[in-house]
């Protein structure tokens, strides 16, 4: 399920980690749907979350540590594999609207609508999508505990994308025989780095050309491709 939440704000900027800011959001919808008795389903510790989301603003101006909005509003799209997760957060985000959310420098976010959009399906096995988030590609080195982080122009890029997206497949329940017919290829990207929690994370934008069985690749843009989905990183589109 495709959700399309558009909101406004009081003032016509916002902080750079601003993907913190919707996460916070999130929690507070999730904390308000039916006293918060789905909450710890999403955000207790180690809790697997199939979705991805992605935030675009008006005529955006990127500053040191704020985006200079040419309107003070923007769209947040949610996309999630799961029925029951999708009707969760519509009806969370639903009674959240006309309820200002105060974020930081005195600012609020407040939601005006909230709808669901149709999300097209990969019908061959073949997809060339666009990137309407970062792709995150992370590999936690365990001995340092330290992440290293993966672009599209580095040569272990292909092989580390596919081993984080077929670890994410099998955990979602598709055998290792299906998971191992993907292949994420770059194919018109480009480099950004992204504020988010303290750290500056190196991802990539723009097209991949994603091979594979039809029904993994569906479910990868219903829930997000690579690492840090569920914060804001991953979703791309259908091409």
């Amino acid at each position: 399920m495709k959700l399309a939440v558009h909101f406004t704000l009081e003032k016509n900027e916002i902080p750079k980690k601003y993907r913190e800011i919707f996460l916070s959001f999130f929690k507070k919808s999730l904390t308000d749907a039916e006293n918060g008795k789905y909450f710890d389903q999403y955000y207790e510790p180690g809790q697997e979350k199939d979705f991805t989301f992605s935030v675009f603003f008006s005529n955006p101006k990127f500053l040191q540590t704020t985006i200079e909005l040419g309107e003070a509003r923007g769209k947040l799209l949610f996309s999630c594999s799961d029925k029951f997760t999708g009707f969760l957060f519509f009806s969370a985000f639903l009674e959240q609207m006309k309820k200002p959310f105060p974020i930081e420098g005195g600012n609020q976010l407040t939601v005006t609508s909230v709808k669901q959009v149709q999300q097209p399906e990969v019908k061959e096995s073949q997809a060339m999508v666009k990137m309407l988030s970062p792709l995150c590609i992370r590999r936690h080195v365990r001995e340092s505990n330290r992440d290293m982080y993966y672009l599209y122009n580095q040569k272990e890029f292909e092989e580390r994308a596919a081993y984080v997206v077929k670890h994410k497949l099998m955990r979602a329940g598709f055998s290792q025989e299906i998971s191992d017919t993907l292949s994420i290829i770059p194919v018109n990207c480009k480099k950004t780095v992204v504020d988010f929690y303290h750290k500056k994370l190196p991802c990539s934008l723009g097209y991949f050309l994603l091979e594979g069985d039809r029904a993994i690749l569906n479910y990868l843009l219903q829930s997000g491709i690579g690492s840090h989905c569920s914060a804001g990183f991953g979703m791309a589109e259908l091409k």
